[in-house]
């Protein structure tokens, strides 16, 4: 999950000059280590302006944390500062961008600890920090298990980027251009207005695909505003599409569009489970105390949108509740399995046909025996993700299952009015194929299980 440094790169770190800087926590949801960290460098401030880069990255911080989706998901983060000095206050300005149309601020050369410079790539805009050694190496040395780094330079002036790094400038929309920079560091998101030629590929919020059944957001269009817009400008510009006229991937100050939030929103569940913790963890007792209560510690976001079930040896149990209570009479004689699947069903995605499905369990392996009572409980964690494509298809729909469980999965297919099309056995693979090439137009339901044990239901779509 994190972006560790290598271990040779580490020990280079330890026998070179790299220093370190004072932490300060911002905002603290959980461990690091279950939780996305997003780390906040300090450029262009002198010594005596590190009391004021805490103020504006706590300032950054709670508008990020306004913003919807990181309101949601606010519980999912830790923000931590690293308080760099730097010999001079400010970014570089060359002044050598040829698409200045705002009123020219001064040519500066300044001594910044990350090389934050205006101007770069000819654009006056684009401020940038062109130190990556110099960050690698602080991150190295202070905070490496980090997800996200976002550089603040201490330039009262218009600039940000948004490459390997986000990086805002102090002007007064500062709060607005980190989260728009962080759109494309930490969600891949592109640019909804026209950036130019070097910039137009296909991602979340960006196609060539006008085909509304085949476009990557069909699953939104004609809600919320989301359609198919062409881009303008020059250049290629009029063979690429945008999902929204108003995002604030393409201005400021407007909220994200709902496929940007969705994309944003894949990637937290990409990169942390719901599951914080749970227990009983992995244990060998011997008991005939019951009930036995089995409990779950999750990450909520903000409406608690997890959907939690429960199952006794592959039998439901309990729906939409933290923990649960076995009885002597709920377990069979030897081996029982107890588990636990968590789905977010927030309304920000469209889980009822999104194309991805990213649940998180925990397992119990139970050892019942009739004298000694329970035995033995072994608990293993598993996330799991499932992407389903083409869909909608003209001949087959795939599964594929991205997982650290094992991979036994199978699948059933059924009409709307429940009657069973398809099932598809298990291959011991990450990939199911469905074939549909007989079946007639239309939605069908895909149920999906793991070890037999139900986990999930989607929606395919027959072209």
């Amino acid at each position: 999950m994190k972006k560790l440094v290598t271990l040779l790169f580490l020990l280079n770190v330890l026998f070179t000059s790299a220093q370190v800087f004072d932490v300060e926590t911002i905002l603290s949801s959980g461990a690091d280590d279950k939780r996305i960290n997003i780390v906040i460098l300090a450029d262009g401030y002198q010594q005596a302006e590190l009391g004021q880069f805490i103020t504006d990255a706590t300032n950054i911080t709670n508008e990020l944390f306004s913003q919807s989706p990181y309101a949601e998901y606010k519980n999912y983060f830790n923000v931590y500062a690293i308080k760099v000095p730097s010999n001079g206050s400010g970014a570089d300005h060359p002044g050598t961008a040829t698409d200045v149309n705002e009123p020219v601020f001064p040519v500066s050369d300044v001594d910044n600890y990350f090389g934050s410079t205006f101007d770069f790539a000819n654009i006056h805009r684009l401020l940038v920090p062109v130190s990556n050694s110099a960050i690698t190496n602080v991150l190295a040395a202070n905070f490496p298990l980090y997800d996200q780094v976002l550089i603040l330079v201490n330039s009262p002036y218009y600039g940000g980027s948004g490459g390997q790094y986000a990086t805002t400038s102090l002007e007064a929309s500062a709060g607005e251009i980190a989260i728009h920079e962080m759109g494309h560091s930490f969600a891949n998101l592109a640019d909804e207005y026209w950036a130019g030629n070097g910039f137009a590929a296909e991602r979340i919020n960006m196609t060539q695909e006008t085909n509304p059944a085949s476009v990557r957001w069909t699953n939104w269009v004609g809600d919320n505003g989301v359609g198919i817009y062409q881009h303008c400008c020059g250049g290629t510009s009029a063979s690429w599409y945008r999902p929204h006229q108003s995002c604030k991937m393409r201005f400021l100050g407007v909220p994200f569009c709902s496929v940007c939030s969705e994309g944003t929103i894949e990637r937290i569940h990409n990169l942390v489970s719901s599951i914080d913790s749970f227990t009983p963890i992995t244990t060998v007792f011997a008991t005939n105390s019951f009930p036995v209560d089995f409990n779950l510690n999750l990450i909520a976001p903000n409406p608690n949108t997890l959907d939690r079930n429960w199952m006794v040896n592959g039998s439901n149990f309990a729906n939409d509740v933290d923990a649960i209570s076995l009885q002597m009479t709920d377990l069979v004689v030897g081996a029982n399995t107890v588990v636990a699947l968590v789905e977010d069903t927030t309304s920000l995605l469209r889980v009822d046909n999104h194309n991805t499905i990213h649940l998180n369990s925990v397992t119990w392996n139970v050892e019942y025996d009739p004298t000694l009572g329970i035995t033995d409980i072994l608990a293993e964690t598993s996330k799991l993700k499932i992407d389903i494509f083409p869909n909608p298809g003209d001949d087959f729909v795939n599964l594929k299952f991205t997982t650290d469980a094992v991979k036994d999965f199978s699948a059933e297919v059924y009409s709307l009015d429940g009657k069973l099309i398809q099932s598809v056995p298990s291959n011991s693979s990450d990939l199911l194929s469905i074939d549909i090439a007989n079946f007639s137009q239309g939605i069908y339901l895909v149920k999906i299980y793991h070890e037999n044990t139900y986990i999930s239901t989607s929606r395919i779509v027959k072209k």
